[in-house]
């Protein structure tokens, strides 16, 4: 068995990742930690919104469900009643911290998050109009959005932490966080997967079975893409297991996930 942060993972998943990567040379990998705490950010509408409470429960992290938005920094934008609980705390001290989940099909510990910490604070006048309108193109029915009883809060992030389900976590650094980029496919995710489940399984098996060297596979269907590659899960005897395949070059749109998906069938003949 080899650890991975105290996760244990076998030596048939190490070496079949081996193979996929010796079967498709060239392959960009997937994406680092920033880059999918960006794009869960960025496709956010909702989080849990932890302050640091001043009233009855004074000192302790008190939460909440908030509505949310990202700007273009990957900052998290909030428009907060001046009666909520939240914003009484952060009047007081603006340390806080938001929670981000991915949806999950099943156990939600399974799913992606994405916690960011620092100060959250009131966006500054000369930057208010930009802010509000990143929280409008998000929630498009927030009439309350110009209400005098309303203000738009902005977090920047001093520290964030990245957590893929069980057995992927790390600290990402604000830097690498502002630098990165959210995957430039995050909106055809759901209509890339569904075409290639409903009309592609056979080549999801092949990918399995050719590149992977696990002809054992009965079936397969994908389960995420992004621009470096894919994600399956496959049935065969034992429990399903996930794989990993990725592209020669990034694929920024669904033109050339297309492509690349044809230059793997390809290496499957």
């Amino acid at each position: 068995m080899v650890n991975r942060q105290a996760h244990a993972v076998s030596e048939a998943d190490v070496v079949a990742t081996q193979r996929v990567l010796a079967a498709t040379p060239g392959l960009v990998g997937e994406p680092s930690d920033a880059e999918r705490s960006r794009t869960m950010v960025t496709l956010a509408t909702h989080a849990t919104l932890a302050t640091m409470a001043v009233d009855r429960a004074a000192g302790f992290p008190f939460g909440s469900l908030v509505a949310c938005a990202a700007d273009d920094a990957g900052r998290v934008v909030l428009c907060l009643s001046d009666l909520a609980v939240h914003s009484v705390n952060l009047a007081a001290d603006p340390r806080a911290s938001v929670l981000i989940m991915a949806p999950a099909d099943g156990d939600p510990l399974a799913a992606a998050r994405v916690t960011l910490v620092g100060d959250l604070r009131e966006v500054p006048a000369d930057e208010l109009g930009a802010a509000r309108e990143h929280y409008r193109q998000v929630h498009s029915q927030a009439f309350y959005a110009g209400f005098a009883d309303f203000r738009v809060y902005r977090l920047e992030p001093a520290a964030v932490r990245y957590v893929g389900g069980f057995g992927r976590m790390s600290w990402v650094s604000p830097a690498d966080y502002a630098a990165a980029e959210p995957d430039p496919l995050r909106t055809h995710v759901d209509g890339i997967v569904r075409h290639m489940n409903d009309d592609h399984a056979d080549a999801l098996v092949a990918f399995c079975r050719v590149l992977a060297g696990r002809a054992e596979v009965a079936a397969a269907r994908m389960v995420g893409v992004d621009r470096y590659g894919f994600d399956v899960l496959t049935t065969s005897p034992g429990p399903p297991r996930a794989m990993r395949f990725g592209f020669d070059a990034p694929a920024d749109t669904p033109d050339a996930v297309r492509a690349a998906m044809v230059a793997l069938v390809r290496r499957t003949r």
